[in-house]
């Protein structure tokens, strides 16, 4: 009985086990790239693995608060991918393929690895792990400006 109570006190007390779940996962890329080509915004992509203890923490102190943040609604997209997931996403393609699938397309073999992308899925810039826990945001911010900065480049080119 004691163990029941613990756990509803741990469940009640540290709303951190809730974070990772507003993390946006991947369904529909070739939607999301309509909202690129409106709103001049990059997608940011999160490939992570379940058992990843630096992923866990990319999720619930940066990306989830990120996501819920109005300075960052209208510069980008995020979505998450679990490389592991055999679960349906629509790709950049209008193609189904599986999270798996998708993390091989852009060759992901470490994780936490943070994406960048235009409206076909090319990539714009990318961080690959942490390599500083104290700046992760920061450094992770400078990057998003920069991809939002050459996208718009590349949109507004003329022929």
């Amino acid at each position: 009985m004691i163990r029941f109570y613990l756990l509803l006190f741990t469940l009640f007390c540290f709303p951190s086990f809730a974070d990772e779940s507003t993390l946006p996962p991947a369904k529909d890329f070739f939607m999301d790239a309509q909202q690129v080509w409106k709103n001049k915004t990059p997608i940011l992509i999160m490939f992570s693995i379940p058992d990843c203890a630096f992923c866990k923490k990319v999720k619930e102190e940066v990306l989830s608060p990120m996501s819920q943040m109005k300075e960052y609604e209208n510069k980008i997209l995020i979505r998450h991918v679990d490389a592991n997931s055999f679960d349906d996403v629509n790709n950049f393609f209008n193609e189904e393929v599986s999270h798996n699938e998708f993390s091989f397309s852009y060759a992901v073999n470490f994780f936490p690895t943070v994406i960048l992308v235009d409206q076909y899925g090319a990539s714009l810039d990318k961080v690959i792990g942490v390599v500083n826990e104290d700046f992760y945001w920061t450094d992770l911010d400078e990057v998003i400006d920069n991809s939002i900065n050459k996208l718009k480049k590349q949109m507004d080119a003329k022929l």
